[in-house]
């Protein structure tokens, strides 16, 4: 997204302080459409947005290095599991999405606070514009997505290649904690990205991936790798996998397959992705397989608009969604869902 920079003046102006002395920016992202979404057993239609504001700066220091931080706010009528499900409202607060500051130097970034974990990150980059972020992104069994007490580190690129960690101190008592390991190799059109986190005793009082457990832990872990070529068409695919264990509760673990192929001319982009859901725990006949397709448009070097349709296909005992959370379908099982949208994004 396109950052612009405040000068002192403007800052002050804006903020009703004193003259800064910092580089400041303000960014952002504004995604709007309609919609409309078969349930299984009834059709709905909504118009939904999903907006993002940011807030940042950096002090170049003395001895070298800068410090950054940044405040991030989420307003958005969609019940998304990166921004906490159903307690979705805490994303809207000044800093709810992100509030972190760090140190960058030639060796590269250590943050603390609150921010996308880097699976998360690695996936909703990739393909958060694709049409396939409801299921390979925002879908995960106790899946944590923006820790809020974390210390991350971002390493500078080898010829290509670069990784990060992220430990969560959770309540900070020791025995609740997220860590994350990350890594990414790209050369050309080629591109290898893979990601792993480990959650002990979490809480999962108000997280319906691991059905509201008081207390769990869990694995979610990917790997993708894909080739860009030169004529325009690209093709990728992946695994996930998912698992989560309740205290005193039985293992409950899910996998996920998937293959997407694009292809970009000019001011237009496409994107075609497939994904098969295995069963759920022993559950026979829990899976279920999704297709994705995603038209894009460039209205401008910062505008987007865009056409998507999804369709889910439910084994017998399995009930996914079309949304962007796959969990807010309360039909009946074994019913198929699907949705078809159109919008606009635009990045500032």
């Amino acid at each position: 997204m396109k950052k612009l920079k405040l000068t002192p003046i403007a800052l002050a102006l804006l903020l009703g302080s004193g003259l800064a002395q910092a580089d400041v920016y303000i960014d952002g992202t504004f995604d709007g459409g309609v919609n409309v979404n078969d349930m299984g057993n009834q059709t709905e239609s909504n118009v939904d947005y999903n907006a993002t504001i940011g807030i940042g700066g950096s002090d170049q220091l003395d001895s070298g290095g800068k410090v950054k931080w940044r405040l991030e706010q989420g307003i958005s009528n969609q019940n998304l599991l990166s921004d906490g499900g159903d307690n979705a409202e805490g994303a809207a607060s000044f800093g709810g999405r992100e509030a972190w500051i760090g140190y960058e130097s030639g060796a590269g970034m250590v943050r603390l606070g609150k921010m996308k974990s880097p699976l998360f990150e690695a996936l909703d980059n990739r393909y958060g514009d694709t049409g396939a972020k409801f299921l390979l992104s925002e879908y995960g069994l106790g899946q944590n997505y923006r820790p809020d007490a974390a210390i991350r580190y971002d390493s500078p690129s080898f010829g290509g290649f670069s990784f990060s960690g992220l430990y969560d101190v959770g309540s900070g008592d020791g025995d609740q904690y997220t860590y994350d390991l990350a890594a990414r190799y790209a050369q050309g059109g080629f591109f290898v990205d893979g990601a792993y986190q480990n959650r002990k005793n979490a809480d999962g009082s108000d997280d319906i991936t691991v059905g509201y457990a008081n207390e769990f832990d869990s694995q979610n872990w990917y790997v993708a790798t894909g080739y860009q070529f030169q004529n325009g068409f690209g093709v990728n695919g992946g695994y996930k996998a998912m698992e989560y264990t309740p205290t005193d509760g039985s293992n409950v673990d899910q996998d996920l397959w998937f293959a997407q192929g694009n292809y970009t001319s000019g001011k237009h982009s496409a994107y075609l992705t497939y994904a098969q859901l295995g069963d759920k725990a022993d559950e026979a006949d829990s899976g279920a397989q999704a297709l994705a397709a995603r038209y894009n448009y460039s209205l401008s070097k910062q505008s987007t608009a865009y056409v998507e349709g999804r369709y889910v296909w439910n084994e017998e005992n399995a009930s996914y969604g079309p949304t962007d959370n796959m969990f807010d379908y309360v039909g009946a099982a074994g019913e198929n869902t699907g949705r078809l949208m159109a919008g606009v994004k635009t990045r500032f």
